[in-house]
């Protein structure tokens, strides 16, 4: 069986390293202290706060994980954030009548599906949500909760809160939560620098009001030894320069590390019994062919200068304001290339990392240089 796993929550014996980073995540929630996790898309951040919710849950805490990409009205949020409670409780007739009697305009049924697996909907009674109803829907985790019964909620995509009416949700989420005495959250999401904005602005609600976690690369020391170790489950040989390389193919990601990985040792498995950088760059070059139809749309979707500044980014992603830069790629004016990178990093093509610029997707890296540069 192929021993790389991508594309889904990440589990042992796949999961490795982050031993600090989880270390701390424990500590810091089990400490009553609210966090936020900043990761770039593919770093392993849901993979790595699902392995702190198992670590939480045998330390006594209900976790319960909720997703934003999944909102976009105050209905929705209300359904997803009221059923993601009641999937956790153990006593579910009561949980149901709890929840009726905490958020009086909204009606919890049960029913059960094909496998006798319990299913959950709400009726509403309003015909319009009332910030009355959005408190009290957000105040269940603590009116559930209890000296003997703590609650963490994993907040995951943070930054689509936005779809919420803005900063007016906002600041009626922060309102209320900083309240609950035995109720902790952790923040997280794919799109960085609006995450931080949200808890490093000083205009913002969230201001300063969670520890915070900056997920890096895993360190290639690490990597190539899992590398190794994982190829060598299948009696493959895998030296550290060609593991580096590996690596380094797939943009430091870890999800592109393990998708790569993954197609090497397909391809590999009934013909050779050694990688070579051969290899790889046969593996990296099928994955942008299987994507080349995306890769394109995908660039036909920029701007004429953005295309250009793509270009550019690709063959260097270092000094991209300076005069040098400017001149040798032959861009505009600053301000117009720092409108057509907002646009980029905005639409998630590029990640943007303090002052560095990296592509979100490797391979579409990769797909530029060989077929647009």
């Amino acid at each position: 069986m192929n021993p790389f796993v991508y594309g889904t929550v990440v589990k042992e014996p796949n999961f490795f390293d982050r031993k600090d980073e989880l270390k701390r995540i424990v500590n810091t929630l089990a400490g009553g202290n609210n966090l936020v996790l900043y990761a770039p898309r593919r770093y392993g951040k849901t993979s790595l706060v699902i392995k702190a919710m198992e670590s939480l849950t045998t330390l006594g805490f209900v976790c319960i994980y909720f997703d934003f990409m999944s909102v976009y009205s105050r209905e929705s949020f209300i359904e997803v954030f009221t059923k993601a409670i009641l999937s956790k409780q153990s006593n579910i007739d009561s949980a149901l009548e709890a929840v009726a009697k905490f958020v009086k305009s909204i009606k919890p049924k049960l029913s059960f599906d094909q496998n006798g697996l319990p299913e959950f909907s709400i009726d509403f009674i309003e015909h319009k949500i009332s910030d009355k109803t959005m408190d009290a829907v957000i105040d269940l985790p603590e009116k559930l909760s209890g000296e003997k019964k703590k609650y963490i909620i994993i907040m995951d995509e943070f930054q689509d809160i936005d779809k919420l009416n803005g900063e007016n949700f906002e600041k009626l989420l922060r309102s209320k939560i900083q309240h609950h005495a035995n109720v902790n959250y952790i923040f997280l999401g794919s799109r960085t620098h609006l995450l931080s904005d949200m808890f490093t602005n000083k205009s913002r609600a969230f201001y300063n009001s969670a520890f915070a976690i900056n997920l890096t690369a895993l360190p290639i020391k690490d990597t190539i030894k899992f590398l190794i170790d994982r190829f060598s489950l299948s009696n493959i040989g895998l030296d550290e320069e060609t593991a580096s390389y590996l690596v380094e193919r797939a943009g430091g990601i870890p999800y592109y590390i393990q998708f790569l990985a993954s197609e090497v040792w397909q391809y590999i498995i009934n013909q050779k019994q050694i990688v070579d950088k051969e290899v790889i760059n046969a593996c990296s070059n099928k994955i942008i062919d299987l994507k080349s139809d995306y890769y394109l749309e995908l660039f036909d979707r920029q701007t004429a200068y953005q295309k250009k500044l793509l270009k550019a980014l690709a063959l260097s992603e270092t000094n991209v304001f300076s005069a040098d830069y400017a001149k040798k790629y032959r861009l505009s004016a600053q301000s117009t290339t720092q409108k057509a990178l907002t646009g980029l990093i905005n639409s998630g093509v590029i990640e943007k990392n303090g002052n560095d610029y990296s592509f979100d997707d490797p391979f579409f890296k990769q797909f530029i240089l060989r077929f647009m540069a």
